[in-house]
């Protein structure tokens, strides 16, 4: 999966995964969280939010399950 670099806080890039809905999110903390069944909507609400970190906590973080990389 590519991964775009985002100029944010606490996030270094975002991917996305058209065919598994999977979102792929780069920490700086060294940690990369992967979402599953995001829909493309989503993604690109996310890649267009100004304050992508606030974007991820309102409506990616409690909304999807995820795993750790």
């Amino acid at each position: 999966m590519n991964r775009y670099t985002v100029n944010d806080h606490n996030i270094i890039s975002i991917g996305y995964d058209e065919i598994k809905n999977v979102l792929e999110i780069e920490f700086k903390l060294q940690a990369i969280h992967q979402y599953f069944n995001v829909s493309l909507d989503e993604f690109i609400a996310l890649m267009k939010a100004p304050k992508k970190e606030t974007h991820y906590f309102n409506f990616v973080y409690c909304q999807y399950l995820f795993d750790v990389v």
